[in-house]
């Protein structure tokens, strides 16, 4: 027979936001809505980024597997964060702003160069010359001697 739960789960005293590597405790907000309100506030550089774009992310171990990152919905806020150990990491995440313009990884034109040198150095690199026929001891030509592992037959 199944059995519900009527009490509340008690908070951890304490969880950890992570953002940009960078840690800071925190009592754990009971809503979705004021822990958006501590990251912002304890992330100055989130203060700006519009709140839709960010999203709080655990680590779960479901049916005994590999642990997985699971992102936390705001109508699972406060279960998830029940379930957290003193301590527990819960690292934040910003989406792209999607009306921003695509941004490219830029590469140093000092580095572009170097590379672009290299290519050239390896490209221009004269193969080695041709080996010219050489005598052998006995004077014949090499071309002419060819030795064989076989023994001859007839």
């Amino acid at each position: 027979m199944a059995t519900i739960k009527t009490t509340t789960p008690a908070l951890p005293d304490y969880i950890t936001y992570r953002y940009a590597n960078r840690l800071v405790y925190v009592r754990p907000a009971t809503t979705y809505e004021t822990a958006l309100d501590i990251a912002q506030k304890e992330f100055i550089e989130l203060a700006d980024v519009p709140r839709e774009r960010i999203s709080f992310n655990t680590v779960a171990t479901l049916n005994r597997q590999e642990p997985r990152v699971v992102r936390i919905s705001e109508s699972a806020w406060f279960a998830a964060v029940a379930r957290q150990l003193c301590g527990g990491v819960i690292d934040i995440l910003v989406s792209p702003d999607p009306n921003s313009p695509p941004t490219y990884l830029a590469v140093p034109t000092d580095m572009m160069k170097e590379e672009i040198d290299i290519l050239r150095k390896t490209r221009s690199t004269p193969s080695p010359p041709a080996r010219s026929r050489q005598s052998s001891p006995s004077g014949r030509s090499t071309k002419s001697a060819k030795k064989s592992w076989l023994p001859r037959l007839g």
